[in-house]
């Protein structure tokens, strides 16, 4: 079995060869969104979304937003030009 070696001193995250080319899925987005609710658990605005729209729907919001910020997302998906 052939050992990589790295060639370069940055991290291998930072290589472009590297980069997601698929969206979220369901499941990574329910852990992104849990990391997240979890950090801002305390703050007013986390808790007036939640009294808003309830913690589910607001839960579904941060999940929308998170997945918005992927560029691979079909949520960010326009056509190049008309379909016919």
């Amino acid at each position: 079995m052939k050992e990589k070696t790295q060639t370069s001193s940055e991290p291998s995250w930072l290589d472009p060869r590297n980069d997601r080319k698929t969206p979220f899925t369901d499941t990574e987005l329910d852990v992104l969104a849990d990391d997240f609710i979890a950090r801002i658990a305390d703050t007013q605005a986390w808790q007036d979304l939640v009294a808003e729209v309830g913690e589910q729907r607001a839960r579904e919001v941060v999940k929308q937003r998170l997945a918005a910020q992927d560029a691979n997302s079909l949520i960010n998906w326009q056509p190049d030009g008309p379909l016919h």
